[in-house]
């Protein structure tokens, strides 16, 4: 199971307590989940992989919140590789 952020993919497959089917951070797996998790937000309308990805909007504080989750990620699973077709769109 893999988790990306700001395009870094992350394998979490060995914390299936948290995100294996039918748990409460499943919704982050198989996406890169920046919009959501800078948000801290496990609602449809920002996991959903459509918009999951862009982060471009989130205030100051967000995305403070989304390099401390990418902190966090990189601190506990292993970095399996970068997704490199993110239209990533950066905060201007």
């Amino acid at each position: 199971m893999y988790i990306a952020i700001k395009g870094t993919v992350f394998d979490v497959s060995h914390n299936q307590a948290a995100y294996g089917v039918g748990k409460g951070y499943h919704v982050f797996v198989g996406k890169d989940a920046s919009r959501a998790l800078g948000k801290s937000s496990l609602k449809p309308e920002d996991t959903s992989p459509d918009i999951s990805w862009d982060y471009s909007t989130l205030t100051e504080k967000q995305l403070k919140v989304l390099d401390d989750w990418f902190t966090f990620f990189s601190n506990r699973y292993n970095i399996v590789g970068h997704v490199s077709d993110l239209p990533i769109k950066k905060k201007t």
